[in-house]
C-alpha cells in the first residue's frame, strides 16, 4: 500500500503545492478578514477581503505553471568516489520565464541526495553531490521543487529517471606510495621487455625469426637489422584483496587510494580480487574496472 501510494505522488503530470510560512500568514490574514466583515456587516472590508483573495488565487494559479512548463531532457552524473563532490548537470527541454530558482533532489528508492547547485539558467542546471557510500546507485526519480515566483507558495513534482552511479570507495588522505618495492600493502614484480633500439644493439639480419626486425631503423636507412638488446624489466604493483573482519570500509579505501595513485603516477598494477585477476595496466578502464569490484564488495 505505502509503495502505491508512493508511486502515485510520484507522478509527473501532478505538481504539489503547499504555502510557506508567509503564504499561511497570507491566508490567515484573509480568512480573519473574512470572519470580521461577516459579523460587522462591513461591506468595504469584505470588498477588499474578496479582493487580496483574488490576488492571492492569481499567485496559486502562477506558481503551479512556473513549475508545470518545465520539462526535463537529460541529466548526467558521472562514477565517483563516495563522499566526494562529483559533478551533475541537468539539462531542461523547456523552462518558464526567470527567474530560476530550482531546488533539485535525487531519489534512490527511499534515500535521497540533494546537489548544491551554483549555476542556472533557462537551459541547463549545474551543481555538485556528494554520494554517501559506496555501491550502486540506481535513481528513479528527480524532485524539482521552487519557491518562486512570490515565495508564498512551495511547489514541487516528480521526473521519473533510470539510471545509475557507481560510488566507488571514499579515498584516503595519508596514503601514498613512496616506495613501490617496499610498501607493505601490495608488492612490486618484475616483467621482461625489449630493450632499446639503438644502434649499440642492433646486428645485421641473417635469416633470424622476422619479428626480431628493427623496422623502425629498416624505414630511416633500408638495412635489415635484428634486435639484440638486453633484457630490462618494469614494475608492477601487485594489489591482493583480503576482505578484513574489522574496519572493512577502511581496507577498501585503502586498496582504492593504491589503485587511484598507481594511476596517478603511471604504474601499472595487477589487482587479485575475489573474481579473478585484473591487469596488469594502468589505463583509465582498467582503473574503474577494479573500483567498480571494490564498490560491490
Amino acid at each position: 500500500m505505502n509503495s502505491w501510494i508512493r508511486k502515485q505522488f510520484r507522478k509527473r503530470t501532478r505538481v504539489y503545492i503547499m504555502p510557506t510560512k508567509m503564504g499561511g500568514y497570507l491566508i490567515g490574514l484573509i480568512f480573519l478578514m473574512f470572519l470580521m466583515a461577516i459579523g460587522y456587516d462591513n461591506n468595504l472590508l469584505l470588498i477588499f477581503t474578496l479582493f487580496l483573495f483574488s490576488i492571492n488565487l492569481l499567485w496559486l494559479v502562477q506558481s503551479h505553471f512556473h513549475l508545470y512548463h518545465l520539462k526535463l531532457q537529460n541529466l548526467s552524473l558521472p562514477d565517483g568516489h563516495a563522499s566526494s563532490l562529483l559533478p551533475l548537470k541537468v539539462i531542461w527541454d523547456k523552462s518558464p520565464k526567470g527567474p530560476y530558482n530550482w531546488n533539485l533532489t535525487l531519489e534512490k528508492s527511499r534515500e535521497t541526495v540533494k546537489p548544491e547547485l551554483y549555476e542556472q539558467t533557462e537551459r541547463f542546471a549545474l551543481g555538485e553531490l556528494k554520494i554517501p557510500t559506496r555501491g550502486i546507485w540506481k535513481w528513479t526519480h528527480l524532485k524539482v521543487s521552487t519557491e518562486l515566483p512570490f515565495g508564498l507558495y512551495r511547489i514541487w513534482c516528480f521526473y521519473p529517471v533510470q539510471f545509475e552511479t557507481v560510488a566507488y570507495p571514499a579515498l584516503l588522505n595519508d596514503v601514498v606510495l613512496n616506495d613501490l618495492a617496499n610498501n607493505n600493502f601490495g608488492e612490486s614484480i618484475a616483467m621482461g621487455r625489449a630493450g632499446r633500439e639503438d644502434i649499440g644493439n642492433l646486428t645485421p639480419y641473417q635469416g633470424d625469426e622476422s619479428r626480431k626486425i628493427s623496422w623502425k631503423h629498416y624505414a630511416r636507412s633500408g638495412d635489415l637489422l635484428i634486435k639484440e638488446g638486453e633484457e630490462y624489466s618494469e614494475q608492477f604493483f601487485h594489489i591482493r584483496f583480503e576482505f578484513p573482519k574489522t574496519n572493512p570500509e577502511t581496507y577498501l579505501s585503502l586498496l582504492a587510494t593504491q589503485m587511484v595513485d598507481c594511476h596517478r603516477r603511471g604504474i601499472p598494477f595487477l589487482f587479485e580480487g575475489p573474481h579473478g585477476k585484473l591487469g596488469p595496466a594502468q589505463h583509465s578502464d582498467h582503473l574503474h574496472q577494479c573500483l567498480k569490484v571494490l564498490s560491490l564488495c
